[in-house]
């Protein structure tokens, strides 16, 4: 079943990138967009493919990767819901450094190059978010390097547990997460070892800084206390998560359109 233009344009008027557009220069984005609802371990585009999309996820993670010619692979970055991807990519023309996979089932909204690239040249203010998204993309990949460089393992765990708690992390109460990123995805990204992770989250654990029950994970009050002022929220300018959106338990609520079309209308890569 194909998603409906109404549908499409529906969902992409809320993406903040597109929030403004005119009305004939968003049906003719939507024109261009399709829906796709993937398994886990679906790669979206390889290392060396051209770009043929900017994606907006819906629902679900992905993971951003590298490879060395002897196979070895860097996650360097996760993606979550309500984040953009493939902007830069569009842009450049050159074929994909990176790769994109699945980790999760995930719901995507596909939008073409030639769709996106004719909205740029009709809407000037969309150039200048295009623009302003890739400068944030830059900051936030600098701030990705350093960390990398010089943060131990156990303060890169502290910076995503509390991108994932958000702004209910400032309360100073307890927050209930849900750890839906694997073990072994999550080690990568940080890079360290899937027995170096469980180490620090058993130190975490001990010291009363969180309580661990499978995928369920509570930041306690001490830890909210200690490692609030750390916290940096982004804005959606980029398609990254709002925070604002996160409930108690850590949980992503989708926007109307998104909430619409979650398993209808939607077909596979």
């Amino acid at each position: 079943m194909r998603t409906s233009l109404d549908d499409l344009s529906m969902i992409i008027r809320e993406i903040a990138l597109f929030r403004a557009l005119a009305e004939h220069v968003l049906d003719d984005v939507a024109r261009s967009s399709e829906v796709l609802n993937l398994a886990k371990g679906k790669r979206i585009y390889a290392a060396g493919d051209r770009p043929r999309a900017l994606y907006h996820v819906m629902s679900g993670h992905l993971k951003v990767s590298v490879s060395s010619m002897d196979g070895s692979e860097k996650v360097i970055e996760i993606l979550e819901p309500q984040q953009l991807f493939g902007v830069a990519e569009i842009f450049g023309g050159a074929p994909c450094v990176s790769s994109v996979e699945t980790v999760t089932p995930v719901v995507l909204l596909a939008i073409g190059r030639e769709g996106v690239l004719r909205a740029v040249e009709k809407d000037a203010a969309l150039s200048r978010r295009m623009l302003s998204t890739m400068a944030q993309r830059q900051s936030s990949i600098e701030r990705e390097i350093a960390a990398d460089c010089f943060q131990s393992g156990s303060g890169k765990l502290v910076d995503y547990l509390l991108r994932l708690g958000g702004a209910s992390v400032e309360s100073g109460r307890s927050v209930v997460l849900q750890l839906i990123i694997p073990k072994h995805v999550l080690a990568a990204r940080m890079g360290i070892t899937p027995e170096t992770l469980s180490r620090i989250f058993r130190e975490l654990s001990d010291a009363g800084m969180i309580n661990v029950n499978g995928k369920q994970l509570t930041l306690t009050e001490a830890f909210c206390r200690r490692y609030a002022s750390r916290i940096v929220l982004h804005g959606d300018v980029l398609g990254a998560p709002s925070r604002a959106r996160a409930s108690q338990t850590g949980s992503w609520h989708a926007p109307e359109g998104a909430r619409r079309l979650m398993g209808v209308g939607v077909r596979g890569l």
